[in-house]
């Protein structure tokens, strides 16, 4: 066994040894090779730098002296050329040793990756694109064009290429394409259809309301290369004249000439509204642009302008009122046919005249400068001239003139209405006449009813005395019935003496309310109190504080006097009571005057105001009392009514302005 396994031991051992063995010559034979392989890689450098060095010398005179930048790399990418363009492009010298994958940008190194393999592979590369950082870190796009340099082998050495900085150009680029881009967003959103045909008639461009606009189930991008010489035929029973809708494109593309605003009728009751323009560059035809509009609303608010200034050209043409307008010269730009009959002129002969000269009198110059003046500032208002019409009489005119605008707000004019006021003007200075004869008439009347009532008194006066003395002379002789008679002759003439001054103060009123003082209604039924013989079965209250107001204080005091008196007299009840309160309302005091007494009936109402009106005999009215009452309220723009049953009492009420 341990002979055996000696055996086994030296087996291994020697198997140990031959592997050892062979594994020194495989090193050995792998170290020949290596050698040889270094020895061969040194002599292709050599070689590889003598072709770069044998190629840039003869493209020396070329590349050398290119605008754009020239490049050539190794195999590793490691660069071991490039002209001074290249230098002034990557920022780098040929002794900075720089690689070109080094400067490629982080986000596009697996895309060189791929070009590198295009270019080994098929031996060049064009059209390359590549985002690179350059030594100011600074990032450019630039363009590459390279090809493979082999050696005599045809075995590949080294690249070289052509790169080009269209960091600018890019740029440029795509700008004009977000200007197309937003171009064609704005067509396709467009209100109008717009369809661009080039020279042969085929569809550069359409939107979606072209599409709308015609039925055409296709969209615009569908659309686009399509010839329209036969789409015209399919489209044209979508209008009312089929063969006019043909006719005119065929007309308008033939003529080549811009059209604006062609109406076209469609079977639906739309119009559209159609724009043909013809597109050259360089004198050379490139095609045309038609554009649609739905122009239905817009005819029919041009046919209602239309109705509209019809019907006030025929208002203008044939109202009552002149009419002019003028410039900021005064020169007249238009008159109607009223202001023609109201001058007498006619429509020649004021266009371009001046208005205040022609048709004014010049006394009216100074209004007529500051009217104008007012215009200019945009101000309107009415005033009155002396005109002369053609015949050369005058005229009077009420003239209401406003400013007129142009479209910019800026004012180019005036417009004036004129009203012929002569007859009325005439009439004034009638009603100034007849007012001076009835304020002289007045005067007259009042003096003449003072002088009246002194003469009235006088026999009164006289009588009176005369009963007097026949009662003194014969009172032992007088019998009763006699001198019952006396009395009822003084109670005649006391009651003709203040029939008498009722009718002095009733005559006194006037119609003269301008005398204004502030009297306080309170103190003028305490000084009524006072003056009034107020029987002790008839008491007078005022339910509160009443208001003071602008007035005369007689005309007032004379008011509630002879209101209250009139209640007093009339008063059958036992106790009586006279209730006095007011309103205020908006514009006027409402006052009530209350009673108790025998009432009025409704028939008398409206006759007791009237004068010398009374409803009973009583010896202490005259009939003129609520005649006064009623001729100061009228004076002070006021009104007075009643409100009464028989037997239970009477309310007047009355209302005074603040």
């Amino acid at each position: 066994m341990d002979e055996d396994k000696i055996n086994i031991y030296k087996r291994a051992l020697d198997r140990e040894k031959a592997a050892r063995k062979q594994a020194e010559r495989i090193l050995e034979d792998k170290s020949r090779e290596l050698y040889s392989k270094s020895q061969e890689l040194k002599v292709t450098n050599e070689k590889l730098e003598g072709l770069v060095r044998e190629a840039t010398s003869e493209l020396k005179g070329v590349f050398e002296n290119i605008v754009d930048a020239y490049v050539v790399m190794n195999l590793k990418a490691d660069v071991i050329k490039m002209n001074e363009a290249a230098e002034n492009l990557l920022g780098y010298t040929i002794a900075d040793r720089l690689n070109l994958a080094s400067i490629v940008h982080p986000e596009e190194r697996e895309k060189v990756k791929e070009g590198f393999k295009t270019l080994f592979s098929k031996g060049a590369i064009t059209d390359f694109q590549v985002n690179i950082i350059i030594a100011n870190k600074e990032t450019r796009l630039v363009h590459i064009n390279a090809i493979v340099i082999y050696d005599r082998n045809n075995l590949p050495i080294a690249a070289q290429g052509i790169v080009r900085d269209i960091t600018s150009e890019k740029a440029a680029e795509q700008q004009l394409i977000d200007s197309q881009n937003r171009l064609s967003t704005l067509i396709l959103n467009l209100e109008s259809g717009i369809l661009l045909e080039d020279e042969n008639r085929d569809i550069v461009i359409t939107n979606k309301r072209f599409c709308d606009f015609f039925n055409i189930p296709f969209s615009p991008e569908q659309l686009i290369g399509q010839n329209c010489e036969h789409a015209a035929e399919q489209s044209k029973g979508l209008f009312q004249d089929p063969d006019e809708f043909v006719n005119r494109i065929n007309e308008l593309t033939s003529q080549k000439v811009q059209v604006l605003s062609d109406e076209l009728i469609m079977n639906d009751g739309r119009i559209l509204e159609r724009d043909f323009i013809p597109i050259y560059e360089h004198g050379d035809y490139k095609g045309h642009l038609w554009t649609y509009r739905d122009g239905t609303l817009k005819r029919k608010y041009r046919e209602s302008i239309e109705a509209e200034r019809q019907k006030y050209s025929n208002i203008i043409a044939n109202m009552k009122l002149g009419l002019i307008e003028v410039n900021n010269d005064d020169k007249i730009l238009m008159v109607n046919q009223s202001l023609e009959e109201m001058s007498g002129y006619s429509e020649a002969e004021l266009i371009g005249k001046k208005g205040a000269e022609v048709l004014l009198l010049e006394e009216n110059s100074d209004i007529i400068e500051i009217e104008n003046k007012d215009r200019l500032k945009g101000k309107s208002n009415s005033y009155e001239v002396k005109a002369k019409n053609k015949k050369g009489e005058v005229r009077y005119w009420l003239i209401s003139g406003a400013p007129n605008y142009n479209i910019n707000g800026q004012v180019t004019g005036s417009i004036g209405v004129h009203l012929d006021i002569t007859e009325l003007k005439n009439l004034e200075f009638q009603k100034e006449l007849l007012l001076e004869k009835l304020e002289k008439s007045n005067d007259e009347l009042q003096e003449y009813a003072h002088v009246v009532s002194h003469d009235l008194k006088s026999p009164l006066r006289s009588i009176n005395a005369l009963v007097n003395w026949i009662r003194e002379d014969n009172d032992k002789t007088l019998n009763k019935d006699t001198l019952s008679n006396l009395d009822l002759i003084d109670e005649t003439l006391e009651k003709m003496e203040q029939l008498i001054s009722n009718i002095l103060k009733y005559s006194s009123l006037g119609s003269d309310s301008s005398i204004s003082e502030n009297v306080d209604t309170n103190q003028v039924i305490e000084d009524i109190k006072t003056l009034l013989h107020i029987p002790e079965h008839i008491s007078i209250k005022v339910e509160q504080t009443l208001p003071i107001i602008k007035a005369d204080k007689v005309k007032i005091q004379q008011l509630f006097q002879n209101l209250i008196s009139n209640a007093i007299r009339y008063c059958d009840k036992n106790p009586g009571l006279i209730v006095i309160d007011f309103e205020e309302l908006k514009d006027h005091y409402q006052f009530s005057i209350k009673d108790n007494g025998i009432g009025i009936a409704q028939e008398y109402h409206n006759k007791i105001f009237k004068i010398f009106q009374s409803l009973n005999d009583h010896k202490d009215s005259s009939g003129i009392g609520l005649s006064i009452v009623k001729k100061v309220i009228d004076l002070y723009k006021g009104e007075i009514w009643l409100e009464s049953e028989v037997g239970q009492g009477t309310t007047f009420f009355f209302t005074l302005k603040k």
